[in-house]
């Protein structure tokens, strides 16, 4: 969290500094003594930041703190040499680049969640090669199938409840075809224990935890 934090605020302190030579900050029209303060105020900023992630002596917690601080300090140091018209404008961009950065840490650890997934189901199932290829497919066909049902607004409620029975019941199928029954069974369990925590708002447990689980429960 610390670490977004301080990523986002440096991101974000780049903005007044590239003014006159970012087309999307054009239309701030600084003056060369207000991109001169801004710089200032810039480097300021990143110099306290930094110092604030290599001290150790203080807490996870402390370091947030201070962060928080040091970026409402520097916000308003901002504002400060803005008119109130870039100021507004300024806001604008300070706000977007935020919203990306936020949008790319949860793209990437989408991806990351989603690469540790498919490992760790494949040594959960012990899965071969061609089957993890295999199920991966079946899985990326079912997603894409999935999206465009719930983005299809011409149909009803009730009838895009039934498509997506008839894509589960079709995905099922495919993945008998893959698993050998041992495998399936497991699989199964696993998917009933994803939904049984989804269901009551909880974490689910991963394909490691939940071979731990069953080999505990199996005496091994």
């Amino acid at each position: 969290m610390l670490k977004n934090l301080l990523l986002i605020c440096l991101m974000a302190a780049t903005i007044p500094a590239m003014a006159q030579d970012s087309a999307r900050s054009k239309p701030l029209n600084l003056t060369a003594e207000q991109q001169t303060k801004l710089k200032d105020i810039n480097k300021s900023f990143i110099k306290d930041a930094q110092q604030v992630r290599k001290d150790s002596s203080l807490s996870p917690a402390d370091k947030k703190a201070k962060m928080q601080a040091i970026s409402q300090a520097r916000e308003a140091k901002v504002k400060s040499v803005l008119t109130p018209d870039q100021a507004a404008k300024w806001e604008q961009q300070h706000t977007a680049m935020k919203n990306k950065m936020a949008d790319m840490r949860q793209h990437k650890r989408h991806r990351s969640d989603s690469a540790h997934g498919k490992k760790a189901m494949k040594e959960a199932l012990g899965l071969s090669d061609d089957q993890a290829a295999k199920m991966q497919a079946i899985h990326k066909d079912f997603k894409a199938k999935a999206h465009a049902v719930r983005k299809d607004s011409t149909v009803s409620k009730q009838d895009q409840l039934a498509k997506m029975k008839a894509l589960k019941a079709e995905k099922d199928t495919q993945v008998k075809s893959v698993l050998n029954a041992d495998q399936y069974q497991q699989y199964q369990a696993m998917a009933d224990n994803f939904k049984k925590r989804h269901k009551h708002g909880g974490h689910h447990k991963g394909p490691k935890a939940f071979k731990k689980e069953q080999n505990t429960a199996d005496g091994k």
